[in-house]
């Protein structure tokens, strides 16, 4: 599907990406750490709100509104 979202849309879906992407990242660099600081739910919700990104990139043009802006 070719429909795009408005950049501000854009670029929170691809904070909300990023910001899970640190956590993840987080739990594979550090587990124990992470599980004492961040938790188990955070870590969950984090890999259920990449999922939610992933397919809100496939269904909307995200890159393309970014594209333009820059």
């Amino acid at each position: 599907m070719n429909r795009q979202p408005p950049l501000p849309v854009a670029l929170l879906v691809m904070g909300i990406a990023i910001a899970c992407t640190l956590v993840i990242a987080s739990g594979f660099l550090d587990p124990e750490w992470m599980l004492e600081t961040l938790g188990l739910e955070l870590y969950l919700g984090a890999i259920v709100g990449m999922l939610g990104c992933g397919v809100l990139s496939f269904w909307f043009d995200l890159a393309g509104p970014i594209r333009r802006a820059l």
